[in-house]
């Protein structure tokens, strides 16, 4: 017992372990920089990569990520800005709102970091196999492709996929973003294996599609931040994190513009939570029914305002 007692005194105070910062009463260092001599002398986006990295970028690397920030930045009405903007409507200040517009980001609107998975196994799996970048890309569309019984080496690394990661888009068809961010990878110097197996793919995809489909935003843009070093799950918190820009300025408009609740009769468009829209006849569940008498312990006596058919108005 005194043996297992002074162990435990021997102990180190419990403290948090990191290699991103510390402080102290005088001094913010980051990554070994102090804060204020980083302040004013390299971009947010250099910040991005140092404290994500651990080092201060290359110029065309930082040129890089400014760019997808401000591409990915805005993208009007989708589903993380009409989140954002339902929980202003409700919520009444910024910090739920900003809340509900990042976790509408996930698989399905924007899916940066299942597809930046995909890159890096398929381009891995090329080498391995001694396959050229469009042997690997005809590889992948193939066999999400094929109805068939899949390849088994595909099912142990890809599952059973039938959709491309990163690809199409629900109301441009031909994602208008998409192009730039591979012209500005290759301009920038930066385009690797990753940004050059989806061009193949894209390539691919007629053969087994029977028309083009075309690259997403996400898709894109996660090939390029593999191709600088960021990991799949950095991918997709950097997506979220330039879509914080968008989800802030439609949160508040919407508090500023709108009234809350988004169900004000007296707005010059119908509301989305508007009386009209909840009509009967939109409904399709059980049919109007009641409780059984011997479940009623406390009967309705009392109509509520006189909406309650069959009951006295007060």
């Amino acid at each position: 017992m005194a043996e297992q007692k002074k162990a435990v005194e021997e102990r180190e105070p419990f403290h948090w372990q990191t290699a991103i910062s510390y402080k102290v009463l005088d001094r913010i260092v980051v990554r070994g920089y102090d804060v204020n001599e980083l302040a004013g002398n390299i971009s947010f986006a250099e910040m991005l990569y140092l404290v994500w990295k651990g080092e201060i970028p290359p110029k065309k690397v930082a040129q890089m990520i400014d760019a997808l920030l401000v591409i990915f930045s805005e993208h009007a009405m989708s589903p993380s800005s009409v989140s954002a903007r339902f929980v202003m409507s409700g919520a009444g200040y910024i910090m739920p709102a900003m809340a509900g517009g990042i976790l509408s980001i996930g698989f399905t609107h924007v899916d940066a970091h299942e597809a930046a998975e995909a890159w890096i196994k398929i381009v891995k799996l090329s080498k391995e196999k001694g396959w050229s970048i469009e042997e690997g890309a005809d590889y992948l569309c193939r066999n999400i492709r094929t109805k068939e019984e899949k390849d088994l080496e595909f099912v142990r690394l890809f599952g059973e996929r039938r959709v491309l990661p990163g690809w199409h888009h629900p109301q441009h068809i031909k994602d208008l973003r998409s192009p730039r961010v591979i012209e500005l990878a290759e301009q920038f110097g930066i385009a690797g294996d990753h940004v050059r197996m989806v061009q193949a793919i894209e390539k691919a995809t007629k053969n087994y599609w029977g028309r083009t489909l075309y690259m997403n935003i996400a898709g894109a843009i996660s090939a390029s931040l593999v191709d600088m070093g960021f990991e799949p799950v950095e991918c997709l918190a950097f997506c979220a994190l330039s879509r914080s820009v968008s989800i802030v300025a439609h949160a508040y408009e919407e508090q500023k513009r709108e009234k809350g609740w988004r169900a004000s009769s007296r707005s010059k468009i119908v509301q989305p939570l508007d009386l009209s829209l909840q009509k009967p006849e939109y409904y399709d569940g059980p049919e109007d029914r009641k409780l059984p008498e011997e479940r009623i312990v406390v009967p309705l006596t009392r109509a509520p305002y006189g909406y309650t058919k069959g009951m006295e108005k007060e």
